[in-house]
């Protein structure tokens, strides 16, 4: 009989697992380099949390417009995004926010900057050209700056030093520079690598427990990721949930990159948000759940922005 369990995300969020592929399509070449068997593995915890560094970012757009240059007429955006660093110990902190501003035209069509007063402050539009002719697209090429502003944001602090994990929040972009202890963590599982038989093990993993790590190459970028369950399900949700993928460049040799999967699995449940206070909990981590309340206010009053946005580009029409 079919059991129906709950994905404990808030539906506005999606769902933690969301695939469109097709079953019998098998996944992605991927290796086996880790000694033993596949099984379980539960590493011991370190005697004190490590100095973490977690990654993040937020964007929105600020305005639907659309671009006219004669008989030509695209789709524009005013978008912004904001990224930063969320940092553990005594005291935690949220530092190196940035904060970033654009205009996306499509069709290859080009516009100026814009500047728009707010409160006595400048909020400075930079203009991008983008060879697409839908909303979506322009939406995804906003996504995509914002991606890579997080990676950049993380070899930044990489070549600082300070932090004994760097944990940026979604798939990584850049391999990582020489042995850097940076990681791409991915709480929705869009895609899938493992074939059915070594699947099943992800149901079965428990709290601090991961899986043996696998190397596969993405956007040309080779990695090694594994799976780890950081924090338990109540009793009626789904074998998958508080499951998250880590994953690390290959600046990392199997040797660091086994360290950094036992370091990540006996220390992410530490982070975990339950369940009353993040609509992603718990793969949405309590230090990213702060930092991301803070870069939304960063990123200023959406309704304040849009009327400013509409005056500055009524100015720019008439003068």
């Amino acid at each position: 009989m079919t059991v129906l369990r709950v994905d404990p995300w808030d539906p506005d969020y999606g769902a933690s697992i969301e695939s469109d592929e097709d079953p019998d399509r098998p996944p992605p070449p991927v290796e086996y380099d880790e000694p033993g068997p596949w099984a379980a593995i539960r590493p011991e915890p370190p005697d004190e949390l490590p100095r973490c560094a977690f990654v993040d970012g937020v964007r929105r757009v600020d305005l639907h417009m659309f671009a006219e240059e004669g008989d030509v007429v695209a789709p524009a955006i005013a978008g912004s995004w904001a990224v930063g660093a969320a940092w553990t110990g005594q005291p935690a902190q949220v530092a190196d926010v940035r904060v970033r501003r654009v205009i996306v035209v499509g069709n290859g069509l080009d516009h100026p900057a814009l500047t728009v007063m707010l409160a006595g402050q400048k909020l400075d539009y930079v203009p991008r050209s983008a060879p697409v002719r839908t909303p979506r697209d322009l939406l995804l090429r906003l996504q995509s700056a914002m991606r890579d502003d997080e990676a950049s944001l993380s070899e930044a602090i990489a070549e600082r030093g300070g932090a004994e994990l760097i944990i940026q929040d979604g798939p990584l972009t850049y391999t990582g520079r020489g042995r850097a202890p940076a990681m791409g963590l991915i709480k929705r599982q869009t895609q899938r690598y493992l074939d059915p038989v070594r699947q099943r093990l992800l149901g079965e993993l428990d709290v601090g427990q991961r899986t043996p790590l696998f190397r596969f190459e993405s956007r040309e970028l080779p990695r090694y990721s594994w799976y780890a369950r950081i924090a338990t399900p109540r009793p009626i949700d789904g074998k998958m949930a508080g499951l998250v993928r880590m994953e690390v460049g290959s600046g990392q040799d199997l040797d660091g990159a086994r360290k950094l999967a036992d370091l990540t699995a006996s220390t992410l449940p530490a982070f975990a948000a339950p369940m009353w206070r993040d609509s992603r909990s718990p793969q949405n981590l309590y230090p990213v759940g702060q930092l991301e309340t803070i870069l939304r206010n960063r990123l200023g009053e959406r309704d304040l922005i849009r009327r400013a946005l509409e005056s500055a580009l009524w100015t720019t029409m008439h003068g």
